[in-house]
């Protein structure tokens, strides 16, 4: 496959609830990054987490980036319509000894001693249980993919460099459950190869999974997209937005004071006066003056309890 003429980025929303102020910057930083370099922006529906989808909200989202005058290029990109692509990527996997079947449950992998110093909310390490097979008489639980043990390094264009032990940080890590869904990291991987993603810019909260989909581009021979993760959004208390934790949703009749919210969260410092400029006009002096060097010194950016007039 060859590689795309121009740098393409994607936001990539899952359907299981409205766009929030979280998202939106995420959305804008990843528009605003490819298009200041004349480079395409794709949209991809991340609905493959079925029981989660909330019916009819992809075109809820859709609707809301297009009020905020973030246009897209090409077709949607729709992950559920390509469940025989992440197939047909684990077989070869399987085939080359690299994932395997695993009978271990939450529960044994929680209680197991190496996740005897573990957190609230820290990532559970998979100890290598099944690596060598699996025992006859308990049911499949998963397919995990072999981590290396040797570090993987790269370079966040925001976040600086980074390295990641994923035999330290998770272990062998889950790319199918045993009910036959596929999960995020393989999924994301794949789908990044099939539409030809050469930059990634997302939140901060999934800086902790680049390793992951980079040990798997590396097993697939794909190429490496650039990676930008935008400082994390919370709110006043510093929770971070999310749609877990009851974050507002964006509302469409005020899409030029979200910008106005989203492009000061982003450090971006826009003049009073696009406070009376359409969504369109406001785009266009983003892209025009887009810097994401300010966002170096801010690692957190949060939500102000009142919103521009």
């Amino acid at each position: 496959m060859k590689p795309p003429t121009v740098p393409r980025g994607r936001f990539a929303p899952s359907p299981t609830g409205p766009l929030h102020m979280g998202s939106l910057v995420a959305a804008l930083g990843s528009f605003l990054n490819v298009r200041q370099q004349d480079g395409e922006w794709l949209v991809r529906i991340d609905d493959i987490d079925t029981p989660r989808n909330v019916p009819q909200m992809e075109q809820a989202i859709l609707l809301t980036l297009e009020q905020h005058a973030l246009q897209w290029d090409g077709d949607v990109y729709y992950s559920s319509q390509h469940l025989v692509d992440y197939e047909q990527v684990l077989r070869a996997l399987q085939a080359a000894g690299q994932v395997f079947p695993c009978t271990c449950s939450r529960r044994e992998i929680s209680n197991h001693p190496i996740n005897n110093q573990r957190q609230t909310g820290d990532t559970l390490i998979y100890p290598g249980t099944c690596r060598a097979g699996v025992t006859a008489d308990k049911p499949l639980r998963s397919y995990r993919l072999r981590v290396p043990t040797s570090a993987i390094e790269f370079m966040d264009l925001l976040q600086g460099p980074q390295a990641d032990t994923l035999a330290i940080s998770v272990g062998d890590f889950v790319v199918k459950d045993g009910q036959g869904q596929h999960h995020y990291q393989l999924a994301t991987v794949v789908d990044d190869q099939i539409q030809q993603i050469t930059e990634v810019v997302r939140g901060a909260d999934l800086l902790a999974s680049t390793a992951r989909q980079i040990h798997l581009q590396n097993r697939l021979g794909y190429r490496q997209p650039k990676y930008l993760h935008l400082s994390l959004v919370t709110d006043a208390l510093g929770i971070k937005l999310s749609k877990q934790h009851g974050a507002t949703a964006v509302d469409n009749t005020l899409a030029g004071q979200n910008l106005i919210t989203a492009l000061t969260l982003l450090q971006q410092q826009p003049p009073d006066e696009l406070q009376h400029v359409p969504p369109a006009g406001i785009i266009r002096w983003a892209i025009e003056h887009w810097n994401r060097e300010p966002l170096k010194s801010f690692p957190i950016a949060t939500l102000p309890t009142t919103l521009p007039d």
